[in-house]
């Protein structure tokens, strides 16, 4: 039985690199990563105060698409994951037991962040008349909260397989819907790309090259 456990987090290694395609690296927009930031998380599972406060004031005064797109944006700044976060999710485990428990803390705290971040989408009003930017909405917040459950059901503790037919299930049973949040994922950007189009909205501030040179100013 020991070894059936030992293959869950080779099994676990296995799919970690394509659960973080899928799924860390993911913006508002669902862009490709364009982050520089290097903070960590010291506190497994946490939510910055500052995160919650914009969140809760994002809320507020949104009267156009812009504003709609810019509240989205800056949410998905303060919640995705750090650069750090992404080499943590990413890395082999090396048989490295240490590898294995900061993977699971790292995972957890987006699995919360990303908790977090689908509930403030979901309470972001949309201006009237705007019934794509709502589905959209709906769309987005959804797919924060099955990628979180996604990365909860890899550190949730269970019961060890019995045969290693019953481990390959539960592992591909996982590798299915990480591969099912990366083609809704890459759906998500084509539609995020055609509403700010629409919209006349600017690309995601994270991904607009000119807003990362303004900022750096």
């Amino acid at each position: 039985m020991k070894a059936l456990k030992t293959s869950w987090n080779f099994g676990q290694q296995a799919i970690a690199y394509a659960l973080f395609i899928a799924i860390a690296s993911a913006q508002a927009g669902n862009a490709a990563p364009q982050g520089d930031v290097f903070a960590r998380s010291t506190k497994k599972g946490s939510v910055s105060h500052s995160s919650v406060s914009h969140a809760k004031a994002t809320t507020q005064a949104i009267t156009t698409p812009t504003q709609w797109f810019e509240a989205i944006d800056e949410a998905v700044v303060k919640l995705r994951p750090t650069a750090a976060d992404d080499a943590i999710l990413s890395r082999p485990f090396n048989q490295n037991p240490e590898r294995v428990e900061q993977w699971s803390e790292v995972a957890a705290k987006v699995a919360k962040n990303y908790r977090h971040l689908a509930r403030t989408i979901k309470n972001l009003k949309v201006p009237r008349g705007m019934n794509d930017v709502k589905e959209y909405c709906v769309l987005s917040a959804d797919w924060y909260d099955d990628a979180a459950l996604v990365f909860e059901d890899m550190i949730r503790p269970r019961p060890p397989a019995n045969t290693m037919e019953e481990l390959q299930a539960q592992l591909t049973e996982i590798q299915d819907r990480a591969n099912a949040l990366a083609k809704s994922n890459t759906q998500l950007a084509d539609l995020d790309k055609s509403l700010r189009k629409t919209y006349r909205v600017h690309k995601a501030t994270y991904d607009d090259p000119l807003t990362q040179y303004v900022s750096r100013k």
